[in-house]
């Protein structure tokens, strides 16, 4: 039998799926030749003593690893979203994807916005493989490991040796759910990271961030704007982290309590994205139009869609914005810019860009104000935030002038809050009680280091009636029988009905008690913008 991807492709095509997906004349994805089905499984397509393996380095959506075996002329593959481990007890989810042809196995380059996939690839990893999968003693082809639910493999690669073994966990069908785990031979080893270690190209040496800019590899995609993969700031505590600040070369802009969004235009076609590559345009039609109106016509603009309750900016507030709510779009950086990568210029060369890109702009579109420090060549972190929170700000946000755009979060950008708040994983909620509707409260948490879902406490304020019946509604969908946290606290409260960890919310509180609880926290809204995977406890 073919290889067959995920789902169950054809027979007469078994990269039918992969070339469904792909409009090969917008993206460089190599479509593959034509393949016949194979009646040797354990026989390597390339026709080389041993067959290849790749795993690539993917910033799509969300940053994943794609292993990929040879076999049967096809590479079959799994998404890994945390990558390969050299600790046998370290279990990792792998979903089981469509097949892909064999010249894959070299792509390197950015897939376009609105292409299947859309976002950076590099070959992290290469090399041979041998099939060491058997039953009852004798040696089972990939293609039937593969629809058996279970597949050991060698691997010879640059960064990866050894044994690993993947199985299926869920039914088989489309978008099936593995694990991929380290096998206990001689290369295991329980402290080594290699995900951190070698995070670069194994053939070119690049890192995404080169790979993407590197405009030989995306001639495909000259003059083409994109969304990318935000770059983000690292929060900071004050006082005690201020030293930071200390040096000079900093600027200092307000911090707005919004949605993160870029801003995509290629000629007439003007799209909205979220920080997670989710669609905002039209959910923002207003900010729409004046972006469409602006004299240039090819850009990617980095921005907040924003609501204001009087002076403040309002999460709130856009949440549950009615006709009269008023939106408006504060871009603060410009990543490209008629047809030419922008993300490699300092900081203080791509806002004067943005001024210039920005001018004659609406009234809801304006470029984010670098603060004024006056006479002060280098300003007191520490009183620009006390004057901050006394205006009424959320917070500020400091960026190094000299520092290039890099997507992920980055010390060269640093966040700075007058009142903590963050967003929290919902895992249950329990019943309102007296004359209360909906819901009583829900149960948030976060996730470590280890992954494992820590248990942050209750949050029963901040709501109104409509949001309790809507919250009701979606986390009825999400009901689970076992509580997600890894705290046993979480067990103990009474009442409970556990829930998915899917849905994130903005929380905003005083401060963590010492016991790593929220103390006083509110209810804010929903963020549909950020995976509950990516949640992590930001203030301590």
């Amino acid at each position: 039998m073919p290889a067959g991807g995920a789902g169950g492709q054809a027979e007469t095509d078994p990269l039918g799926a992969y070339r469904g997906k792909r409009n090969f004349e917008r993206t460089a994805e190599p479509s593959g030749a034509p393949v016949e089905p194979s009646s040797s499984p354990a026989e390597p397509a390339s026709g080389g003593d041993a067959p290849r393996f790749v795993v690539q380095k993917h910033a799509a959506r969300r940053l994943h690893y794609d292993v990929r075996f040879e076999a049967d002329g096809v590479l079959i593959s799994w998404a890994v979203p945390k990558g390969p481990s050299y600790d046998p007890a370290v279990k990792r989810l792998a979903v089981h994807v469509e097949d892909h042809p064999l010249d894959y196995a070299t792509f390197e380059g950015t897939i376009p916005s609105r292409e299947y996939g859309a976002g950076t690839v590099m070959v992290w990893d290469e090399g041979t493989y041998r099939n060491m999968t058997e039953k009852n003693g004798k040696p089972v082809g990939v293609a039937v490991a593969v629809a058996a639910g279970h597949l050991s493999v060698w691997l010879e690669g640059t960064k990866l040796r050894g044994g690993w073994s993947l199985t299926r966990t869920s039914p088989a069908g489309a978008k099936e759910a593995w694990i991929m785990v380290k096998r206990n031979d001689e290369h295991a080893d329980r402290t080594r990271d290699i995900i951190t270690e070698a995070p670069n190209s194994a053939t070119t040496g690049r890192d995404l961030e080169q790979v993407n800019s590197d405009q030989s590899s995306r001639e495909w995609n000259a003059g083409q704007a994109t969304w990318r993969p935000p770059m983000l700031a690292q929060p900071l505590r004050m006082p005690l982290d201020g030293r930071i600040l200390d040096q000079p070369g900093w600027l200092y802009e307000r911090k707005l309590d919004g949605l993160r969004c870029l801003a995509v235009r290629n000629g007439a076609q003007v799209e909205l994205w979220s920080r997670n590559h989710l669609p905002f345009t039209a959910r923002f039609p207003e900010v729409v139009t004046t972006i469409a109106a602006l004299p240039a016509d090819n850009f990617t603009i980095d921005g907040e869609l924003v609501a204001f309750d009087g002076e403040r900016t309002s999460f709130a507030l856009l949440q549950r914005r009615d006709p009269t709510t008023r939106v408006e779009y504060h871009a603060f950086d410009l990543l490209r810019l008629l047809g030419r990568d922008t993300t490699g210029l300092p900081l203080s060369d791509r806002l004067r860009l943005l001024a210039q890109a920005l001018a004659g702009a609406g009234d809801n579109l304006r470029a984010v104000v670098t603060i004024d420090t006056g006479s002060q060549t280098e300003p007191d972190p520490r009183a620009l935030l006390d004057a901050a929170c006394q205006a009424g700000w959320e917070g500020l946000i400091a960026k190094r002038a000299d520092s290039t755009y890099k997507s992920g979060r980055s010390p060269d950008w640093r966040k700075l809050k007058c009142t903590a708040s963050q967003e929290l994983v919902v895992g249950g909620w329990t019943e309102p009680s007296g004359s209360r509707v909906g819901l009583g409260a829900l149960l948030v948490g976060f996730y470590d280091e280890d992954g494992l879902l820590q248990y942050a406490g209750r949050v029963g304020t901040g709501f109104d009636d409509k949001e309790l019946a809507d919250l009701r509604a979606t986390l009825a969908a999400l009901a689970a029988t076992d509580a997600p946290f890894d705290d046993p606290a979480a067990r103990q409260v009474k009442g409970v009905h556990w829930v998915r960890p899917e849905m994130v919310v903005a929380v905003a509180f005083s401060e963590w008690t010492p016991d790593g609880r929220l103390r006083h926290p509110r209810f804010e809204g929903v963020r549909t913008d950020k995976e509950a995977s990516d949640v992590r406890r930001e203030i301590s």
